[in-house]
């Protein structure tokens, strides 16, 4: 099938479940709660139906299994997608669900995402994956086995929870994701990884889907059920594509999103004093006077310059 027509299909079967998700979360009352720490303009989205990152996860495996030929190591990223996505799941359920704003427990969140990430790492060495890296990577020894495993560990974590923070305007994550995904399919091409160029025409069209509920003013939101499982799949195709180190580049919204987080913390502690307005970054930019709109629109423009640079220097 041609990336185009599984884009479509992709598209158009997330956005039929993003509906259903949209109805029964209606009928259960399972709305958004906004965080009292926020900016004041977000207080107004408080019940919006979330858990969308359902209909993305739940799209892309469906597709995939019917359109990709799927191989030990292609089943394994799907499966390790899903292991995410159900970390997110039980934070979003007790949440939202239970009126626990607590959720898991961040110590237990780590927990259980660390487990699933050894669990795919694991098992790609097991089917002789090859743990060749090239420049910093391989003069600081992580083409050993014993050091490749926890490199790509601290990879899917990262990604995962960078991608987390990322979620925080409507249609940031969804625009973000999708265009990093077609990013990525450019580059499978180019090194003629055509399954797993598949599977990324095939997020990029599940995240297309959701973004026409979830673009402002959003009818849904992802969830931590699809931003944990987004981020581990795009660090799980750049481990397939051994292209680690691109990703910091590909990945730079994200990357640039969790840098400014690190950095108002440390400020903060160090210095008693705040870099930003808010972090992560795009809340600084809305706290500045920005309408949501825009600042989606200029973080989906540095995605797309990100993406560009990081084919072109393939």
């Amino acid at each position: 099938m041609t990336p185009i027509f599984i884009f479509l299909f992709s598209l158009l079967l997330s956005l039929l479940l993003s509906y259903v998700i949209v109805f029964c979360s209606r009928m259960i009352k399972a709305g958004q709660s906004i965080r009292e720490e926020g900016p004041s303009e977000h207080k107004k989205k408080s019940g919006t139906p979330t858990f969308g990152g359902i209909a993305i996860v739940l799209a892309i495996i469906a597709v995939s299994a019917v359109f990709v030929d799927l191989d030990p190591k292609m089943t394994a990223l799907l499966a390790m997608t899903a292991g995410f996505a159900v970390i997110g799941f039980i934070d979003d359920f007790l949440k939202v669900i239970l009126h626990d704003n607590k959720g898991i427990l961040p110590s237990q969140k780590m927990a259980m995402q660390i487990m699933v990430a050894m669990l795919f790492g694991v098992f790609l060495l097991m089917q002789w994956h090859d743990v060749s890296v090239v420049g910093i990577l391989r003069a600081a020894r992580f083409d050993l086995p014993w050091m490749y495993l926890p490199f790509i560990v601290f990879m899917m974590i990262s990604m995962s929870n960078a991608a987390n923070l990322t979620d925080g305007l409507d249609g940031l994550l969804a625009g973000t994701a999708a265009i990093c995904f077609v990013s990525l399919a450019a580059v499978s091409y180019k090194l003629a990884q055509y399954d797993i160029m598949g599977i990324c025409f095939i997020a990029a069209g599940a995240l297309a889907g959701f973004l026409i509920l979830n673009f402002n003013p959003a009818k849904i939101f992802m969830g931590d059920v699809g931003s944990l499982g987004l981020g581990a799949l795009i660090s799980g195709v750049a481990i397939l594509l051994h292209k680690e180190l691109l990703l910091i580049l590909i990945g730079g919204v994200f990357v640039i999103e969790t840098v400014s987080v690190v950095f108002q913390v440390l400020s903060f502690k160090v210095f008693g004093k705040r870099i930003f307005k808010m972090s992560p970054l795009h809340h600084h930019f809305e706290l500045s006077g920005m309408k949501e709109r825009n600042v989606v629109y200029m973080f989906w423009a540095a995605a797309a310059l990100f993406g560009v640079l990081g084919v072109m220097i393939l």
